[in-house]
């Protein structure tokens, strides 16, 4: 059977043995809202937990609004953010006194560019936008520390407002169960000290124990850096969110409004129903992706559906995973090429536990499964000596890498993630 994947703003063409396919896993089918605003003003009037947003603002109110940043476009936020600034308009909330926040986490601030993909030039125009630095100190605000002990550094216009309003996207998340809600805090947010200490939790409790068992995607209790983010939200105290869910072609499936807890954990629990997906059992080939632009353009992007594509291969540690990712503007952030260059996943954990960062824990997690499986291979455009490095193996195309992987296993059974971020897969009885 012939495939077409997105690759980058291009396409992958390849062909499985009709034979060796155990199957395609894809969210279950879920009708896109019929009219998105209208389901919009219907979650902002009937909230979750929550007054209308109509009561919870007034006129003369400063309302800041986080909203998700360019590695999020799929999030399609130039789409609803004018509806909800135009809600709030009618609630009296004049455009002077809104100021939207992008929440860039550890990523780079975009240019006025990436900001118009993100919100549309007319909103740009209209109301105050400002672009979150996690370094940029004088513009955080500590709060002190969270019941973890983490130290809360957060954006201060998010302080300064008498409104804060959470927005984002739900969807399975590599190691805080899922997107979403808390997470436009922290790590959206918040100063780069914070989110280093919150993502350190993503490791297990005892030195060489590798991830912690519940830092993984669909689990939310019992998981130190969801539970974390939560302590954290709770210290800023946002009065409404506005979370979206989204199918893997980019509909809207449905719109989770009102209190962060309540209205998040309600999308959490149709995410869960809606993508997670039985599969007939593990494979012993599993090619995933992430689904395209503008979720490859890193390395740090293209392996954020790790997760999900190994808990589709098979446990004994013979199975291929083959990671499809263009990875167009190179390894990530900042300061990967550190990390590729370390001498092993010993060394790397022990970085970690002294001075954790993201770029780190990536690579780490990268490794680590190269280690867990016979193979990983990774379909990029990366310089194929410094994929290497961590013990995967390079191709150009996703047709070579099947080769490689049937040589490897020959005969093995082939299951297919084509948007693997957005979907948890579910062995059979």
């Amino acid at each position: 059977m012939k495939f077409s994947w997105d690759y980058g703003h291009g396409t992958q063409e390849f062909e499985v043995p009709d034979d060796l396919l155990l199957g395609v896993v894809e969210g279950t089918a879920v009708e896109p809202l019929a009219d998105l605003r209208h389901a919009l003003e219907d979650a902002l009037e009937n909230p979750l937990g929550s007054p209308p947003l109509s009561e919870v603002v007034r006129g003369g109110d400063r309302v800041a609004v986080a909203c998700p940043d360019f590695h999020r476009l799929w999030v399609r936020a130039r789409v609803w953010m004018p509806l909800l600034v135009g809600y709030l308009n009618r609630c009296g909330v004049r455009d002077r006194d809104i100021t939207v926040i992008i929440a860039n986490g550890t990523h780079a601030p975009p240019g006025y560019g990436g900001l118009a993909m993100i919100l549309g030039d007319d909103l740009l125009r209209r109301v105050r936008v400002v672009n979150h630095d996690a370094r940029d100190e004088a513009a955080l605000r500590f709060l002190g520390h969270t019941t973890y002990g983490t130290p809360l550094w957060v954006n201060r216009h998010a302080l300064e407002a008498d409104h804060l309003i959470l927005t984002g996207a739900v969807v399975p998340h590599t190691f805080a169960g899922f997107g979403g809600g808390r997470k436009a805090v922290l790590p959206g947010m918040a100063g780069l000290r914070t989110i280093l200490a919150n993502h350190r939790r993503a490791l297990s409790d005892s030195p060489g124990g590798g991830i912690h068992p519940r830092a993984v995607p669909g689990v939310l209790d019992g998981n130190p850096v969801h539970e974390d983010m939560l302590a954290a939200a709770r210290m800023v105290g946002p009065r409404f969110i506005v979370n979206f869910v989204l199918s893997e072609e980019g509909d809207f499936l449905g719109v989770f409004a009102g209190d962060m807890e309540e209205a998040h954990r309600s999308a959490c629990a149709f995410v869960e129903k809606a993508f997670r997906v039985e599969i007939p059992s593990k494979a012993d080939i599993v090619v995933a992706s992430r689904g395209g632009y503008p979720m490859d353009l890193t390395f740090y992007q293209a392996f954020q559906s790790n997760a999900n594509a190994r808990a589709a291969l098979r446990e004994d540690g013979r199975g291929v995973l083959i990671m499809v990712g263009e990875c167009s503007e190179g390894l990530g952030p900042y300061e990967f090429q550190r990390w590729f260059r370390m001498g092993g996943l010993e060394e790397m954990e022990q970085e970690l536990r002294r001075a954790f960062t993201v770029p780190g824990f990536v690579v780490y997690r990268a490794a680590l499964l190269a280690r867990q499986a016979r193979k990983v291979i990774l379909v990029s455009g990366l310089d194929p000596e410094v994929v290497k490095k961590i013990g995967i193996v390079p191709h150009a195309s996703v047709q070579e890498a099947l080769e490689e992987a049937l040589a490897t296993v020959p005969g093995g059974r082939i299951l297919l993630m084509p948007h693997a971020s957005q979907t948890i897969p579910s062995p059979a009885c």
